[in-house]
């Protein structure tokens, strides 16, 4: 019910109030209520209510208005980040039934070849669809769809297994967080919010935020230096959200000098944690207040805020980040392994606890009791609560490796290195990057007597993962570091890989 109700009094109070924009076209909240109910329409001849919908193609204002007929037809959203390669998106579709695709032209070839009996509509093609012939007052309108409690997008994360894990959310999820984001980042009415990650993961909510805020959302096609700055510059873009990577690269940017920045009044960072000396850096050349986010798929999205005028202190701990004090509507909690609240300064698991939680992954109840427990969620995020509050994170899900923002799971590249014949155990852990904050590393043991295969490593990867996945290097190890249990000693190799990438040598 959100956001068919949001749809219906945007476009009784402001028709033609711009709604979304990128470097195709502009759209009308009229404009977007036609495209929706026309693709509703599509939608609903080929999927029944709480059929699944997968949407594969890269940004565009498209996929936006593919979730509003989501909404208005009751069926459930499935956005699937296109870089994935073929083996990681056919799990995918097979998991979770898929009934129908709306897809870009990419997304349509790929998807051909895989699934060829899957109804597939052409996305970039929706402003030339045939409007409902009732307008407004059509099946399709804001009083129709799907409760708010009912299951309406599937994000997907990786699973400790290494195989992807579908977070079910509902409307409620939706509209809970927006109503948080207002209250935390309080833009103003009419706020042009430029977003410049990719929309099949959680940037989709925070651009929904902005819809809710009586903004206008820009949608870059993919981020670069060169288009973002033009993008504000062309848009007037006045908040933005970037992972500490792309400030990293915006800054070394030799056309920042020259670009118009004075429309930007508030940059929202998030993703993975942002050094001191990037943040600072980044308020000295910009001239702009940094507002940090923490956020995590299966909690709606945003949940710890630290505000440009918040004044945290400083770290307990070395590299310790402070992630801020929970948004409105969350409570935090550091526990113990044996589930009691931990003190003040004590490093203990983040939980998470609000009225947006996702429902539990999608046809996995093992994976949901482990994340949920009481009105719980186990974030897997080690932190401390400092005297006032505020919640520092110490570790980033420990084995979590963030590179550009986007989350690499090292069970997933384990998973697909490890059926090798010649690979007797490997251990992927995170290295320090100067361009992505982050790259995996692989640790490989051979079999006894065995030959270290770097090419089949190689190829193996470029066939099995994603780009953004793949290692930065394969690492051989005569043995594994373990303890006197016999358990893996990941520290010990994160350890080699970012002393190895500080020296230049070889870990």
């Amino acid at each position: 019910m959100w956001l068919q109700q949001l749809l219906h009094r945007k476009e009784t109070r402001s028709p033609q109030a711009l709604a979304l924009r990128d470097q195709r076209r502009d759209v009308t909240w009229a404009r977007l209520g036609d495209d929706a109910r026309a693709l509703a329409g599509a939608i609903g001849q080929h999927v029944p209510p709480g059929g699944r919908v997968v949407l594969l193609t890269a940004n565009r204002v498209e996929l936006i208005e593919a979730l509003f007929a989501c909404a208005l037809t009751g069926t459930i959203a499935v956005p699937v980040n296109p870089v994935l390669v073929d083996r990681e998106l056919g799990y995918i579709l097979d998991r979770v039934g898929a009934q129908c695709a709306i897809a870009d032209q990419a997304g349509r070839s790929r998807l051909a070849s895989m699934q060829p009996a899957l109804v597939t509509k052409p996305i970039e093609e929706v402003a030339a669809w045939p409007q409902a012939p009732t307008g407004r007052t059509s099946e399709f309108d804001g009083h129709t769809g799907g409760a708010l409690t009912d299951p309406f997008v599937i994000l997907h994360t990786s699973a400790t297994t290494g195989l992807p894990k579908g977070a079910v959310c509902d409307q409620r999820y939706l509209q809970f967080q927006a109503l948080s984001w207002l209250a935390e980042v309080r833009p103003d009415p009419g706020a042009v919010f430029l977003n410049a990650g990719p929309l099949s993961h959680g940037s989709m909510v925070i651009a929904l935020n902005y819809l809710a805020a009586d903004g206008t959302l820009c949608v870059l096609d993919q981020f670069s230096p060169h288009t973002f700055l033009g993008a504000v510059r062309r848009w007037r873009a006045e908040h933005t959200f970037l992972v500490p990577a792309m400030l990293k690269l915006l800054l070394e940017s030799r056309r920042l000098t020259d670009s118009d920045l004075s429309s930007l009044r508030l940059i929202l960072h998030g993703g993975a944690p942002c050094p001191k000396d990037l943040a600072d850096r980044a308020k000295a050349v910009l001239g702009i207040p940094l507002h940090t986010i923490f956020g995590i798929t299966e909690a709606s999205g945003p949940a710890l805020s630290c505000r440009p005028d918040d004044q945290p202190g400083t770290a307990a701990l070395p590299g310790a980040t402070c992630a801020g004090l929970p948004m409105p509507g969350f409570t935090a909690r550091i526990a113990n392994q044996d589930g009691t609240v931990a003190p003040p300064g004590t490093v203990g698991t983040l939980h998470l606890r609000c009225d947006g939680l996702m429902q539990g992954y999608w046809n996995d109840p093992e994976a949901t009791a482990r994340a949920l427990a009481n009105g719980w969620l186990n974030t897997g995020d080690l932190g401390y609560r400092d005297e006032h509050d505020y919640v520092w994170l110490v570790d980033r899900r420990s084995d979590l490796i963030l590179r550009g923002g986007q989350n690499v799971y090292p069970a997933e590249i384990e998973h697909v290195l490890r059926p090798l014949p010649w690979v007797a155990e490997v251990a992927v852990v995170a290295s320090p990057s100067p361009h992505w904050g982050q790259t995996p590393v692989a640790f490989i043991e051979p079999l006894a007597g065995a030959a270290f295969n770097e090419r089949q490593l190689i190829s193996t990867c470029v066939r099995e993962l994603a780009g953004y996945k793949r290692p930065s290097r394969f690492v051989r190890v005569d043995a594994m570091p373990r303890s006197s249990q016999g358990k893996l000693l990941r520290r010990a190799l994160r350890e080699r890989a970012a002393n190895a990438e500080l020296t230049g040598e070889s870990p």
